[in-house]
């Protein structure tokens, strides 16, 4: 199992990605086998950061209930929304928390850590602040049940999610694409009855790190936004404010994202970069468990006041 440190994410940054990403081996989407390989499920896996252990755990039924509300939540971005924060968590509704895999179609009791996302490298104590906001959406009654796809990649630009590269043949769009494609070969869309769809993007220190401009974090967004509904046009957004790299905000990638919010595809989510320096690790990037639980705190809000 890859393990990418949490203290050594961004410090390592992108060229670690590069070294990654080219081991993965990988094919482009030409159809939707249920669930079979559409995206690298074959070989390259062991070095990446993805957690992929699934021992222990209890497999779960994707069968919908058409009068419950059940919300598909796609947790998209960077390491503040993979399995990095040490910490541990027990929800009060364990049993209508679902952890769907996008690299094999799998659905899972949702347990940390969370399968398919980066983590910290302790199965005891790798979590996901994620993990707290779809406990919470289902304790204050937004929605019944809640399926967690983690797709997050540490150290990743948002230019990275949307552009195929030369040697790197796949943007990171294309997990959630794949995702999309196996739920929908096994039964769940865009029209199914009681199933709502959101894509939860939490990234922006990487931009920071890079000194990327509105112009173009805002040209990347709104690619990455086509690409993601081109298969699920239903699909709601929901963008935080998130840009600290060691202590530094960028005003232009924090213009980019509060400019993406429409209030009627596209809606405003955590202001992650709100939580200051008790709420961080030593290196004042990556939260530690009290920020994480002031990102969950935020989560649950933003993700209420969405009209689905």
């Amino acid at each position: 199992m890859g393990v990418l440190n949490r203290r050594s994410v961004l410090a390592v940054g992108l060229s670690s990605l590069a070294v990654a990403g080219a081991s993965m081996s990988r094919v482009r989407p030409f159809s939707a086998p249920d669930p079979g390989n559409i995206f690298y499920e074959t070989g390259g896996i062991a070095n990446t950061t993805v957690y992929r252990d699934f021992t222990g755990r209890t497999t779960r039924s994707l069968a919908i209930n058409g009068s419950e509300d059940t919300l598909i939540m796609i947790c998209a971005g960077q390491s503040l929304s993979t399995d990095l924060i040490t910490d541990t968590f027990s929800p009060t509704n364990g049993t209508k928390l679902d952890n769907y895999v996008w690299f094999n179609g799998t659905n899972w009791a949702a347990q940390d850590a969370l399968l398919g996302t980066s983590w910290n490298g302790s199965t005891a104590t790798s979590h996901n602040f994620n993990f707290r906001v779809a406990d919470g959406i289902i304790s204050n009654g937004k929605f019944d049940r809640v399926i967690i796809v983690p797709v997050a990649m540490s150290g990743t630009t948002v230019n990275l999610w949307v552009n195929d590269f030369v040697g790197e043949p796949t943007g990171y769009y294309r997990m959630v694409q794949t995702a999309i494609k196996k739920l929908k070969a096994q039964g769940i869309t865009g029209t199914t009855t009681g199933v709502k769809w959101l894509f939860k993007w939490n990234q922006g220190e990487s931009d920071t790190q890079q000194s990327t401009t509105q112009g173009n974090y805002t040209t990347d967004w709104n690619k990455l936004k086509a690409l993601v509904s081109v298969d699920l046009p239903q699909m709601k957004f929901m963008i935080a404010k998130e840009t600290r790299y060691i202590g530094n905000n960028s005003a232009a990638v924090q213009a980019a994202q509060a400019a993406a919010v429409n209030g009627v595809d596209t809606f405003v989510g955590e202001d992650m970069d709100s939580i200051g320096a008790g709420g961080r690790e030593g290196d004042d990037t990556h939260l530690n468990a009290t920020g994480g639980n002031s990102a969950a705190t935020m989560g649950i809000a933003a993700i209420t006041a969405i009209t689905f």
